[in-house]
């Protein structure tokens, strides 16, 4: 078996591709997840639009308490009591048993959010909602350059696509955030406890007639068997308190597998900057499909036009890709981009770039000069990371890990694997709304690769040697005394299956007792891999579009977004639809 054939992962469910006409007709739609949204284009210092969030990290998990974090929850404004009444609180493996007591942890870490309504002269009737879920790690957020102007963010949402964080492997503790009521987005169908998860929608407006864009990241949760005795964990709760009451009461409490939350709602005056950065490096320039069938590549046209197996060229690529870093070969893991002819051309020109050759000489260069420029490319130091694959999801490409293949005998020979995309029916929750809802996500699998489509093999480099702890502790206390980081972290990170918890610093006993907390942030990590979709509508009456979605699975691969406006033209009291009538 190849050293790039790597052990099969179980598929996530996700979301079929755009109909032709959709694809076709909407161009626009079609536009980089590293990007700014449109909204008030003035010059001026720009400030950053916040939930009451935080991201809060213990420096030892040993002999922590639910009261230890909750201390740590910064209470709703009083102006804002009324509106922010949705509290999404995410916590790691190591502290999933706190959810099974609602007395442990979500009902004193309400009292502390929503601390202020104790404390009013006349204490009305208020209910309010929490969503607690278990997620694999927590991210560490990257910080922000000074917010002078919108092009400076630009550039940090461009510069953030070719730096993912590799090596960042996510940390034990708890995320919290209070929203609107509106900002709670319920499924219209559970899936199986297996395949719980908790969708983000990044919604886009835009206001030269080009049409409303909403994004959604479909993160699964941790498997909690050992924590809590269920495949994964996530609980839904009503809480009310009466007229002049002085507790909250539990009203309804369920268990669910899939939920969603809206990071974004296009409020005046505000514009939201996003990046996607997906940690690989091409081995290939895009290859023709001769043959496929479902999820199997028969043949491919190669380097000098003819028909090959599928799986020659990767064969060859490999081991040179390891000898040209000077690294042995090693098992490691690959990856297909699958786009249609329409996405050949940017992705061809952008790797032409990478590569540092004219597209108009890529079929005039020997092989020779071409196996130098790939030698080149592949043996930079520091790696040279691109947002070749982030631009292609964006235009309608998917990804596939490649889960097997090459050698064999007779028909098998030279066969490639991919890992079988998944699809979704397209129902809407909510007609009208910005958002129409996760959706009913029924699972069906559909060819991977059409004869005429193009392939592009890439691969994931080792992350190396991460951070002990003193250094990870240093960056925390660093990223604690910073105002501007990115709000929202969503990302990848690497299988910690076959790892034992008790080598991170966060589980040594030794380690110093602190606690850090990185306010405004908040975000999760899995290790299964995220769904990406992106959805488009002409007006704003119309239901949303399906137009294109991928899984992405490759480690460290990180979303991130901030919503910022004028420091004058943050419309506060606009953020959120009008409030739940209690």
């Amino acid at each position: 078996m190849p050293p790039w054939v790597t052990r099969q992962w179980h598929v996530l469910r996700g979301l079929k591709p755009a109909t032709a006409r959709i694809y076709r007709a909407h161009h626009l739609a079609l536009r980089a997840y590293s990007q700014t949204s449109d909204g008030d284009d003035r010059d001026g210092t720009l400030k950053l639009s916040t939930a009451n969030s935080a991201i809060i990290i213990p420096s030892s998990i040993v002999g922590t308490t639910p009261e230890d974090l909750i201390k740590h929850i910064t209470p709703v404004e009083k102006k804002h009591l009324t509106r922010d009444r949705f509290a999404v609180f995410l916590v790691t493996p190591s502290f999933a048993p706190w959810l099974l007591d609602d007395s442990a942890f979500v009902h004193k870490a309400l009292r502390q959010a929503y601390g202020e309504w104790f404390s009013l002269a006349k204490q009305p009737y208020t209910r309010v909602h929490a969503l607690c879920a278990v997620v694999d790690k927590l991210p560490a957020p990257r910080t922000l350059p000074s917010l002078d102007d919108i092009t400076s963010l630009e550039k940090e949402a461009r510069d953030r696509a070719k730096q993912p964080p590799v090596g960042e492997t996510g940390l034990e503790g708890i995320a919290y955030a209070t929203l609107c009521f509106s900002d709670s987005i319920p499924s219209s169908s559970e899936p199986p406890a297996d395949q719980a998860a908790i969708t983000f929608v990044a919604s886009k407006t835009s206001e030269d007639s080009a049409g409303y864009f909403s994004d959604t990241l479909r993160l699964p949760l941790a498997n909690t068997v050992f924590q809590t005795g269920t495949p994964s964990t996530m609980i839904y709760s009503t809480w009310e308190k009466s007229k002049d009451a002085v507790d909250f009461t539990l009203k309804a409490k369920q268990q669910v597998t899939h939920h969603g939350i809206m990071i974004h709602t296009g409020a005046p005056g505000t514009k939201q900057t996003s990046a996607l950065t997906v940690p690989l490096i091409p081995l290939t320039t895009p290859r023709q499909v001769e043959a496929s069938m479902g999820n199997i590549l028969r043949r491919i046209t190669g380097p000098d036009g003819n028909s090959v197996v599928a799986s020659q060229e990767l064969e060859k690529v490999v081991p040179q890709f390891y000898s040209a870093r000077g690294e042995s070969a090693q098992a490691t893991m690959a990856w297909a981009l699958v786009m249609s002819k329409e996405t050949l051309e940017p992705i061809l020109a952008a790797t032409n770039s990478i590569l540092g050759r004219l597209s108009e000489d890529a079929s005039k260069g020997s092989a020779a000069a071409d196996a130098e420029l790939w030698e080149n490319l592949w043996k930079k130091h520091p790696t040279a990371f691109n947002d070749l694959v982030a631009n292609a999801l964006a235009a309608g490409a998917r990804l596939h890990r490649v889960l097997s293949g090459g050698g064999g005998w007779g028909k098998k020979a030279g066969l490639l694997s991919l890992d079988p995309v998944a699809t979704a029916q397209d129902n809407n929750s909510t007609e009208g709304s910005m958002f129409d809802g996760p959706g009913d996500l029924s699972f069906a699998l559909q060819q991977v690769a059409r004869d005429g489509d193009f392939i592009q093999f890439f691969i994931s480099p080792s992350s190396g040697t991460q951070g002990g702890s003193a250094d990870d502790i240093e960056k925390l206390k660093g990223l604690e005394n910073l105002d501007n980081k990115w709000s929202w972290e969503l990302g990848t990170i690497p299988s910690t299956a076959d790892a034992l918890p008790a080598g991170s610093w966060q589980h040594d006993a030794a380690t110093p007792k602190e606690t850090f907390v990185l306010r405004h942030s908040f975000g999760a990590l899995t290790e299964a891999g995220m769904m990406i979709s992106r959805q488009f509508k002409l007006d704003p009456n119309e239901s949303f579009s399906l137009i294109g979605g991928s899984k992405v699975d490759v480690p460290f691969s990180r979303f991130s977004a901030v919503t910022t406006g004028l420091e004058e033209g943050i419309h506060e009291e606009a953020v959120c639809d009008p409030v739940e009538q209690a």
